[in-house]
């Protein structure tokens, strides 16, 4: 049955075979800090704030690694479709140099910056405590964290979605058993709350890393990431030139997000956790966009050393028809369940209470965050990142934090609006977003009529 359907629908079929697995293994990823905030919701309010407030300080600097290694999926997936199947050890041994490197910087901001921000946005002491520890026993996770997603987009661009889903359930499991041992000191563990979080997280993300390597050189029959080139580990300018545009745009939205963190601190260190009720939840609905942007890049860089153009329109469309199904059933279901859902998070009414005005206000915006999500991973598909990079940082931080703080704070409705004019200005800033990478990409197309993806100056 399955066969006569990918044989009359092969574009459907080929982007529901990588999407169904990366939607899973993307949630699977995100349930990590999900887990941490449900379990620290039911165990300290002011330990949910930090970890809250800590989330929206390293988040944006893992974002920019990760984000970097997003280079790799129209790199390597031409490179694996086509001819030239050596050079994706040159890529990864760069992927490599730059974990090194970005993970470093990452864990000397984690213990020095980052925690003399959090002092002076968080109101209570404990809250400061809380949050400086947690970045600091989290610091280690950087490098971790850069080079497992670089071989996850590794085995995706391969067409192996399902190794990374394994390892994603992998890693979710020892994270809940990790926190069930540390938040609350079960079976003669120290009980740590956040700090028990933090080690659970960099714990589960190191092992989970280690199953990678041992996967790819003992166990998969065809290797992909055979050796280690250390003259490339050392000169990673490739990569680093077509991910660190997509670094940049990753973490401006992610960043956004913290920004926002940061603007609800002032409200009080409960508004904080409401904020991260808000956030997590956003972050469950926003990863099967994210799996659509990943799918969307892998197959435009495919359609475009292959078929042409016209495949890339007619698979883009069909990615959009999905997502806007997707976030139809998500606004309806947040619409009517917004006083719920908070207290799965949350048993403090206040935040739940807080969060659920929030919520009817940001299931508003996940149309456009649709729309801008498919288009920014097209683009990265016709190696296009830079122009994403910019539209984010002028739509987002440009218009959104500034109109978001003006109806928060000095509008003639800020009385009425409070916190949730900040998401107003999201719900704005990202409709407008959308508006500039549809522009973008219909004169991607127009460059690129009757033509196959040029080659760049690469390794030889």
């Amino acid at each position: 049955m399955f066969s006569q359907f990918a044989k009359r629908y092969p574009s459907l079929s080929e982007i529901l075979h990588l999407l169904f697995p990366m939607i899973l293994t993307m949630t699977l990823e995100l349930s990590i800090s999900i887990v941490d905030t449900m379990m620290l919701g039911h165990y300290d309010s002011l330990h949910l704030a930090a970890v809250g407030l800590a989330s929206s300080l390293w988040s944006p600097v893992a974002c920019f690694m990760i984000g970097v290694t997003f280079g790799l999926t129209p790199l390597i997936t031409r490179h694996l479709h086509g001819r030239q199947r050596k050079l994706v050890n040159l890529y990864m041994s760069q992927a490599f140099g730059l974990s090194l490197i970005l993970g470093a910087i990452g864990a000397i901001l984690s213990v020095t910056l980052l925690p003399m921000a959090a002092q002076m946005m968080a109101s209570e002491a404990e809250t400061q405590r809380v949050t400086a520890q947690y970045l600091y026993l989290f610091s280690p996770t950087f490098m971790a964290l850069a080079l497992m997603t670089s071989y996850k987009n590794l085995f995706e661009a391969a067409g192996k979605p399902r190794i990374p889903l394994l390892v994603a359930t992998l890693s979710l499991i020892l994270n809940i058993i990790f926190n069930y041992l540390l938040i609350y000191g079960n079976f003669g563990f120290p009980e740590m709350g956040a700090s028990g979080a933090a080690i659970a997280s960099a714990a589960s993300v190191w092992l989970s890393l280690l199953v990678f390597v041992f996967y790819d050189l003992r166990v998969n029959g065809d290797t992909l990431f055979s050796r280690i080139d250390w003259y490339y580990v050392r000169n990673p300018g490739i990569l680093f030139g077509v991910g660190l545009p997509a670094g940049f745009a990753f973490s401006f939205e992610i960043g956004l997000f913290s920004s926002l963190t940061w603007l609800i601190s002032a409200f009080g260190d409960l508004a904080l956790g409401a904020g991260q009720i808000v956030m997590s939840y956003s972050t469950i609905l926003f990863t099967p966009l994210m799996a659509m942007s990943a799918v969307t890049a892998i197959v435009v860089a495919k359609a475009m050393a292959t078929d042409g153009i016209e495949a890339v329109q007619q698979k883009v469309r069909i990615i959009l028809a999905l997502g806007l199904g997707y976030v139809s059933i998500c606004f309806i279901v947040t619409q009517g369940l917004h006083d719920r859902i908070p207290f799965l998070f949350s048993s403090n009414e206040v935040v739940a209470a807080m969060a659920a005005g929030i919520l009817l206000i940001s299931s508003t915006y996940q149309f456009p965050d649709m729309v801008q999500t498919v288009f920014t991973g097209a683009l990265r598909g016709f190696r296009d990142t830079r122009s994403s990079m910019i539209a984010m940082a002028v739509s987002l931080f440009g218009l959104s934090i500034p109109l978001g703080y003006w109806l928060a704070h000095l509008s003639p409705w800020s009385d009425t609006l409070n916190v949730r004019g900040l998401y107003v200005g999201l719900g704005v800033g990202l409709t407008i977003l959308a508006m500039i990478l549809l522009a973008r990409y219909r004169m991607t197309l127009k460059k690129f009529r009757n033509k196959k993806l040029p080659h760049p100056e690469e390794v030889a």
